[in-house]
C-alpha cells in the first residue's frame, strides 16, 4: 500500500447518522460513524478496554458506545465515559482507538493513511467530471487491488476480453499507447486499428497527440476514461485486503437538465456496465493472486507502457514514504 495519500474507500450513502458500520479497508478492520454534526468518522473497530468490536455499539450524544460495557469515545478517540467509573470518573488516557482522518468530497468518503499532517492535500479527482450527474455499480472482485488498476490501464485486452461489448470489430493493433506521468497522475492516449499488415509504432516513434488524453489514473486508486465531453466513466478501486478489492464503477453524463431524467439515465448507465464489469472479473480474477508488479513474473509488451509506468510511480512512492509511524508499518503490505 502506498501510504501518505487519500484513499477513496466509501460512497457517502454507506454510512447513515446514528448508525455505526464495519468495514474491511486498506487491510484494517474500521467502524465508521457519524458524529453529532453529521461529520464522518473512521475508527480502529476494536474498543481498546477489552477489543469487543465498536461497530456492534450505538452513537450516543454524539459518541460511540461500546455495546460490551458502554464506554464512550468521541471523534477524536477520546474516552468520554466509562460507566463503571462513574459519570466523573477517571478516563485514562491509554484507552484510545486509533482514529485515521476522514474527508467526504465528490460523493466518496476519503481516508488518509500516513502520518497525520497539520495541512492535508487535497484529495485526488478529476475536473472534467464536476457538474455531471453520476449513478454507481459497486462490485468486489477476489484480486489485490493493483491487479484491479491494472486491467483498467491495460488497451490491449479490449477487443478479446469485450468482443461483444465494448471491443467489437477486432481492432487488435494497438497504436500507442502515448502515456504521461505528471502531479501523481498517469494520462494515456491510445487507438486500437484492424491488423491489415502493417507494424505497430515504435515506442521511440510515437508523439504526443493533439487530441484529449483517452484515460487518466490518479494515485492511488482512481480513474477515469474520457468518452465524450458529455459521457465519462470513472472507477475507484478501493483495498478491501490483500485478496479483494471493492470496485465502485461510476457512469458520468451530462446528456439533459432535467433532474429526474438526469438521474434514471445515470442509474441505468450504471447497470449498463454489469456486462462489462463481468468481463473483465472473469479474466482478473484467473491471474495470480499476487499484487501485480515489475516482479512478479509477468513479462510485458510495448502496449503494456501504462502498466509498467503505473507500478515504476507505485515503487517510487512506497519507497518515497518514509518515517511513517512503526504501528502503521506493520499494517502496510504491498
Amino acid at each position: 500500500m502506498i501510504t501518505e495519500e487519500w484513499y477513496a474507500v466509501l460512497e457517502t450513502g454507506e454510512v447513515k447518522a446514528g448508525k455505526p458500520v464495519a468495514y474491511k479497508r486498506l487491510n484494517m478492520d474500521l467502524v465508521f460513524w457519524r458524529d453529532g454534526a453529521g461529520q464522518i468518522v473512521a475508527m480502529e473497530d476494536r474498543c481498546p478496554h477489552r477489543q469487543a468490536k465498536l461497530s456492534l455499539g450505538k452513537v450516543v450524544d454524539g459518541n460511540i458506545q461500546c455495546a460490551f460495557h458502554g464506554f464512550q469515545f468521541d471523534a477524536c478517540g477520546d474516552c468520554k465515559l466509562i460507566p463503571a467509573n462513574g459519570k466523573n470518573g477517571p478516563r485514562p488516557k491509554l484507552l484510545q482507538p486509533k482514529v485515521y482522518p476522514t474527508t467526504e468530497q465528490h460523493g466518496f468518503i476519503w481516508l488518509w493513511y500516513g502520518q497525520a499532517q497539520t495541512e492535508y492535500p487535497p484529495v485526488p479527482f478529476f475536473d472534467e467530471l464536476q457538474g455531471m450527474e453520476y449513478g454507481t455499480l459497486r462490485q468486489e472482485w477476489a484480486v489485490h487491488y493493483s491487479r484491479a488498476i491494472e486491467n483498467q490501464l491495460d488497451v490491449a485486452h479490449l477487443p478479446f476480453v469485450h468482443y461483444d461489448t465494448i471491443g467489437r470489430g477486432g481492432r487488435t493493433l494497438v497504436n500507442g499507447p502515448y502515456t504521461e506521468l505528471k502531479d501523481n497522475a498517469l494520462y494515456v492516449w491510445t487507438d486500437l486499428q484492424a491488423d491489415q499488415g502493417q507494424a505497430a509504432p515504435r515506442p521511440a516513434e510515437l508523439t504526443k497527440p493533439e487530441k484529449p488524453w483517452m484515460l487518466c489514473f490518479k494515485f492511488p486508486n482512481v480513474w477515469v476514461l474520457n468518452i465524450s465531453e458529455k459521457l465519462r466513466m470513472m472507477t475507484a478501486f478501493v483495498p478491501v485486503d490483500e485478496e479483494h478489492t471493492m470496485m465502485y464503477v461510476r457512469f458520468y453524463h451530462d446528456f439533459v437538465k432535467n433532474p429526474l431524467l438526469r438521474r434514471t439515465i445515470a442509474k441505468v448507465g450504471a447497470l449498463s456496465n454489469i456486462r462489462i464489469v463481468r468481463q473483465d472479473k472473469r479474466i482478473v480474477e484467473s491471474q495470480s493472486s499476487r499484487p501485480g508488479g515489475l516482479d512478479c513474473g509477468d513479462k510485458y509488451i510495448p502496449a503494456d507502457r501504462p502498466i509498467v509506468l503505473y507500478y515504476q510511480h507505485r515503487e517510487a512512492l512506497m519507497r518515497a514514504a518514509t518515517g511513517y509511524p512503526a504501528e502503521l508499518n506493520a499494517q502496510v503490505g504491498r
